[in-house]
This record gives structure tokens, C-alpha cells and sequence, in this order.
């Protein structure tokens, strides 16, 4: 599956649908080898909640299941069972938020969000350590003016589900943003520090948003926000030398040991 992407507007769209931070959102509680259950964070005065979930089986690139719920209460979890073992799935979430205030105008308060997630090979497996991250650093280089990483995907391998990743690199006095790509077996940033200020070229976070797209069975595009990776020189170096045995560790730490340049 190919992607024509534009990455500017692609952000600005994915913002749209995703709504803004502040917002009450959802989070994943646990998850074993055939259940899910998420909650509601950042409540705030949100006194009950109408809701639509929907449970995509990655591995088959199909609608697993559709659950609608009204007048939920805020603090109430929502467990979802019968899971395959061992399997990504992509939870959409819709809902509409109820506040005490009976004025409010909630039909403005419809909010969509997305979770990726992998079950549990079996049920002695730990549920509260959940499974999300779908992309990862997997090479990274530093000249004086100059920042490249590799980002590689769970999914690189299976042709019917596309990752793209939107890369940025944090600064004191902004943000770079490289043209977003989708991950084939592998995908290259470069992010350019000659464009910084000299003085103002202390960076101190990376970060690869990651976004899925299928193709189901009905032939409807499906689209996901799985979870981004943001994170410091340091933790960088940790993902390359924990998902990298191939790489020799101690050229890894010579190249890194050069971020503290920037970072």
C-alpha cells in the first residue's frame, strides 16, 4: 500500500480529528491475553459520558467489535473481553462529554480518540504491562550541525498496514519537524540545527508520532494514532542498545556520547 502524503496538512487533519490537550481522554488500565479495560483521565467537573468504541483486529485488518454505551459515569472502567492472544488491535473511541452545568451545549463536545494495543500471550502474563509502542528508534547519528535518526515499525513486515511517522525534534526556541515518511523496513530523518540559531540550539527531546492505516475487508481506509515516543539523548540510547543487538554497543555509545552537544 502506498501513501501520498502531504506532511503539513496531514498534521493539521490529524490535529482536527484528535482535538487538543485538556481534553478528558481515555487511557488503557490493563490488558491480558483476552481482555482490555480502559478509563477516563483529566475528567475534571465531567459528570457521565455517551460512548461508541470500536475494536479493530489488526492482525486481519477487520472490525472486530462495536459497543455503544450512554450515560456512563466518569470514573466507571469499561472492560471489552473475548481478544485473541498475542495481537495488535486499534481501539477508536467516540465520545461525548456530560457536564453538571444542564446549559452547557454538548453536542459541541463530541471528541474522537485512538489507542493501539497488544494483548498477552498468556494469562500469566503481567496485565498492567501494557503493550503500545509500535515505533522506535533504531539508528542514530550527530555531526556538529546535524541530527539523524532511523525510526522502524512492529509492522514493517506486513504489507497491509502502512506506519507513518511524524518526527520532531524539541528545542529552547522551537521545534523542527522533517518531512514525514512511512516506514518500508525503515525510515530516515534528518533533522537540520543550522536552521537554530547558534545560540539557541539546545534541543532536549525527540519525539516519532506514529499513525496506522489499513485497508478492512469492506474496503474502507482506517486510520490510527498509536502512541508516540518522546524522549531524551539518554533514553535514545537506550532503545538503540536494547532493540540493536547486531550494532556493536560501543560504536552506539561513541556516536551518542556526541549528543551532549545538543542535549
Amino acid at each position: 500500500m502506498t501513501l501520498n502524503i502531504y506532511p503539513r496538512l496531514l498534521i493539521f487533519i490529524l490535529f482536527t480529528i484528535y482535538g487538543v490537550n485538556g481534553v478528558a481522554k481515555f487511557e488503557v488500565t490493563s490488558i491480558s491475553d483476552s481482555s482490555l479495560v480502559i478509563k477516563m483521565v483529566e475528567a475534571g467537573n465531567v459528570t457521565n459520558f455517551d460512548i461508541t468504541v470500536q475494536i479493530f483486529d489488526l492482525s486481519k485488518q477487520k472490525l472486530f467489535r462495536r459497543t455503544q454505551l450512554d450515560h456512563v459515569k466518569n470514573d466507571q472502567l469499561l472492560s471489552f473481553d473475548g481478544l485473541k492472544p498475542d495481537t495488535w488491535f486499534a481501539v477508536r473511541v467516540e465520545y461525548r462529554l456530560n457536564f453538571a452545568d444542564d446549559a452547557a451545549d454538548n453536542a459541541l463536545r463530541m471528541t474522537k480518540q485512538e489507542m493501539v494495543v497488544k494483548t498477552k500471550k498468556t494469562p500469566r502474563d503481567d496485565p498492567k504491562k501494557i503493550e503500545q509502542m509500535v515505533a522506535f528508534i533504531d539508528d542514530l547519528f550527530v555531526t556538529k550541525d546535524n541530527i539523524y535518526i532511523g525510526v522502524g515499525s512492529v509492522f514493517k513486515e506486513i504489507k497491509k498496514i502502512s506506519t507513518v511517522i511524524v518526527p520532531e525534534l524539541r528545542c529552547s526556541k522551537g521545534v523542527l519537524s522533517p518531512v514525514s515518511q512511512q516506514v518500508i523496513q525503515h525510515a530516515s530523518f534528518h533533522f537540520d540545527l543550522s536552521k537554530l540559531p547558534k545560540e539557541d540550539r539546545k534541543c532536549s527531546t525527540i519525539c516519532v508520532f506514529p499513525y496506522l492505516r489499513i485497508l478492512t475487508e469492506n474496503a474502507v481506509t482506517e486510520t490510527f494514532r498509536a502512541k508516540e515516543w518522546c524522549g531524551s539523548a539518554d533514553e535514545a540510547r537506550h532503545l538503540l542498545t536494547s532493540q540493536v543487538p547486531h550494532i556493536n554497543v560501543s560504536s552506539i555509545l561513541l556516536i551518542l556520547s556526541s549528543l551532549t552537544v545538543f542535549f
